[in-house]
């Protein structure tokens, strides 16, 4: 059963999304570390960043019983073309451990309207900052996004027989950079510590230059996300204005 404008797809699953800014996309308030239940079974966990906190809380789901594991929220992009705001949908997940093939049909990824299909998605160990590091793991791996929980929650999904697919949006292209001190700036959930952030960031006009830029990024990003939680949950939209799911350009 695939994902029509007020109709979920049936079998209970769960979303799994680092970040609480990615978890407002559901349009609810969420528990930050500890899954919440959603509409017709599906289960919605904001895991925090990295591929350890995305495994429990994938353990966490698959022990209420969904039956498939969905790994949502942004990533970073590889492939030159794709812009902020684009929404991907990788044929492979992997990282230095292993590769996973998404294990939904075809036709799933192809009811989410403008979605992207890419071969391969890289998950890595921390967030990767300069060109030169995309560019490396885009020869490495063939990966036209990164992210660093995706492979983590692919694994449990092949390990316990489940369903498994990866639905991500670009919120830094190719060329953007991440600010070498924001994540010493972050807690688990990406929430700002102030106090640390301009301490990290100090006077360098580079880093905040590039920090505003992801701000911008994260704003083309953010409807794209609710229209896909929108559809992959039966959600109305709300009366947004487009029906397309990728404001970038």
């Amino acid at each position: 059963m695939l994902p029509q404008p007020g109709r979920p797809l049936e079998a209970p699953y769960g979303f799994v999304v680092a970040l609480a800014a990615e978890a407002r996309a559901f349009g609810r308030p969420v528990a930050l570390g500890r899954p919440r239940a959603l509409a017709a079974g599906q289960w919605l966990g904001v895991s925090g960043m990295g591929a350890e906190r995305a495994r429990r809380m994938a353990l966490d789901l698959v022990s209420r019983g969904v039956r498939g594991l969905v790994s949502f929220g942004t990533c970073a992009g590889l492939a030159p073309g794709l812009a902020a705001g684009t929404l991907v949908c990788p044929r492979v997940v992997r990282d230095e451990q292993g590769a996973y093939e998404v294990s939904w049909p075809q036709a799933l990824v192809e009811a989410l309207p403008a979605a992207a299909p890419i071969d391969v998605l890289v998950s890595v160990s921390r967030p990767v900052g300069g060109v030169a590091d995309k560019a490396e793991l885009l020869r490495r791996y063939g990966a036209s996004a990164v992210d660093m929980e995706s492979a983590a929650l692919a694994r449990v999904a092949h390990d316990s027989g489940l369903a498994f697919l990866a639905v991500r949006v670009v919120v830094d292209p190719f060329d953007a950079l991440v600010p070498e001190g924001l994540m010493q700036g972050l807690d688990a959930w990406g929430r700002p510590r102030v106090g640390a952030l301009l301490v990290a960031l100090g006077i360098d006009g580079r880093q905040w230059r590039a920090l505003w830029r992801l701000g911008r990024d994260f704003a083309k990003a953010r409807p794209t996300l609710a229209r896909a939680a929108d559809a992959l949950t039966g959600r109305p939209s709300h009366g947004r204005a487009s029906s397309r799911l990728t404001d970038g350009g």
